[in-house]
Formats: C-alpha cells, sequence, structure tokens
C-alpha cells in the first residue's frame, strides 16, 4: 500500500484529499500530513494510516476542549459531556481528557475549591447553595464537601446581601421584614443559623426560622 496523491478539498483548503493505491480513503488536516510526513509514493498500511486518522481525532478533540476551557473552568463530567456531543469517541475523549488532567488544564478539586470560594465572596451565595451547583456541575460530593469545609465564612456575603435588601422592605414591620430578608437569604444558599445571626446583627428579633 502505499499513498498516490493527496488533493486539496473545495470546502476547506486546510485539508487535503489523500488517495491510497488510487482510491480516495481520508481527509486529514495539512498539518497532520506534515507531522507524518506523509506525501505521494509513501508507503503506508492499514495499522499505521488508523494511526495518523486517530492521532488527528485527538488533536481535533484536544482544540475543542480548550477552547471550551478558554471561556470557563469546567468539571471533568461536563467536559466529558461537550466533548461526546461534538461527536469524539470514547477512546479519544478519554486519551484526551487523561492528558488535560495531567497537564492541571482539568482539575475537579481545585475547581470546587475555587468555585466555592468565588461564589462566596464574590457572587454573594451560600455554601448549600454553592454545594447544589457544583453537584450539578458533575463534581464529587467528596471534593464538595472538601472545598465546603475550607470555603470562607458566608456571614459577610449573607449581611451584604441583607442589607442590600433592606431599604425596599423599611416600610414593613419588623416581623414581615424578617420574614421577607429570611427568604431572600434562604433562596441564595444561606444556612439558617447564618440567617439568624446575620438577622440579629441588622436589629431584627429572630430566635428561629420564621
Amino acid at each position: 500500500m502505499k499513498i498516490t496523491a493527496l488533493k486539496p478539498q473545495r470546502r476547506s483548503k486546510k485539508r487535503l484529499a489523500v488517495f491510497v493505491d488510487g482510491e480516495f480513503a481520508f481527509s486529514l488536516d495539512r498539518v497532520t500530513i506534515k507531522r507524518f510526513r506523509l506525501k505521494p509514493g509513501s508507503p503506508v498500511d492499514e495499522k499505521f494510516l488508523a494511526e495518523v486518522v486517530l492521532d488527528e481525532q485527538r488533536q481535533h478533540c484536544r482544540e475543542y476542549a480548550l477552547l471550551l476551557l478558554s471561556y470557563r473552568a469546567r468539571s471533568e463530567k461536563e467536559l466529558k459531556e461537550r466533548l461526546a456531543r461534538k461527536g469524539y469517541t470514547p477512546a479519544v475523549i478519554t486519551a484526551v481528557m487523561e492528558e488535560l488532567k495531567k497537564q492541571g488544564l482539568v482539575d475537579d478539586r481545585r475547581l470546587a475549591e475555587r468555585f466555592v470560594a468565588d461564589r462566596i465572596t464574590i457572587g454573594h451565595k451560600g455554601k448549600n447553595r454553592v454545594g447544589v451547583e457544583l453537584l450539578k456541575m458533575g463534581v464529587a460530593k467528596e471534593e464538595i464537601n472538601r472545598a465546603l469545609k475550607n470555603a470562607p465564612d458566608e456571614t459577610g456575603a449573607a449581611r451584604m446581601v441583607a442589607e442590600h435588601f433592606l431599604p425596599r422592605y423599611r416600610k414593613l414591620d419588623e416581623n414581615t421584614r424578617a420574614r421577607r430578608l429570611w427568604g431572600v437569604l434562604a433562596r441564595r444558599g444561606f444556612a439558617p443559623d447564618t440567617i439568624t445571626r446575620v438577622l440579629k446583627q441588622l436589629g431584627a428579633d429572630v430566635s428561629e426560622e420564621p
């Protein structure tokens, strides 16, 4: 077996049609062809050709994964699902994921730690809400629990939220105002003891959940 021709494709100038023994075999990126030093007359066999095609698929998969990661950090599960929807095979996805994990580009533990810290201190969300969000992202419970255990105290974030909403409830009676603020903080995922502490700091007479 040998490559008999490399012909430019009409739809993409970056790809060439590869002919083996006079028959069209598949198309490849010019970069792949250059990397494997393919040219008319090059001797090949089925195993080598399969390796070339698989290598290109891995390259494309990796490039797409890096594109997704350039927008935001993603959990291993999220990234695998997106790559699968793009049409990459399980074998290719597994190979790319292992490479990205070795490079530290996919790390659920680090993602969880940063996500928790940012959502509490910047997003002003409670630990309960953040934990649920991480779970939906496919992060393992043990990693979520580890991150939440080391998370910043949520009291400051809860107070900022309460102080933001407090002016719109000023004209309400004290009990109604406390219930409204409690609801706001609870929906953001703050723990009951955190909410009680913050409302007391703001002068509300709260001993338990309204």
